[in-house]
């Protein structure tokens, strides 16, 4: 009876100390990477960026809330690029910024609207 690789699944024989395949440690769990997609979450910001301004018309409350959610969003989205070196690195925090932008916009325009309301 082996011993089955945690990270490729390969069965090696018991006495092995590291994986015949995949060279892993076996002795040692496995976690997999995450994939984190910095382009996602650029755009996310930015389209929730664009509602929180958008909404002002509609909510002052709405326009108050996504401009949170879209402060908090956009602030990791510019930042996750920088640790994870995408293709398109200057374009997802450009995406981001503007998003986070917009979303400042919308968050003071709501707090106006909500502000006065009082």
């Amino acid at each position: 009876m082996g011993m089955r690789c945690p990270k490729c699944g390969h069965e090696n024989p018991s006495e092995t100390l590291f994986c015949e395949e995949c060279d892993w440690r076996l002795d040692q769990m496995y976690r997999p990477e995450k994939k984190r997609n910095p382009f996602m979450f650029a755009v996310l910001s930015l389209v929730i960026g664009a509602a929180a301004a958008a909404s002002y018309f509609a909510s002052g409350v709405a326009a108050l809330l996504l401009g949170i959610v879209g402060l908090l969003l956009g602030s990791y989205s510019i930042n996750i690029p920088r640790y994870l070196n995408p293709d398109n690195k200057t374009l997802c925090i450009a995406l981001a910024g503007v998003g986070t932008i917009l979303s400042v916009i919308g968050f003071i325009l709501g707090f106006a609207t909500v502000a006065g309301a009082f």
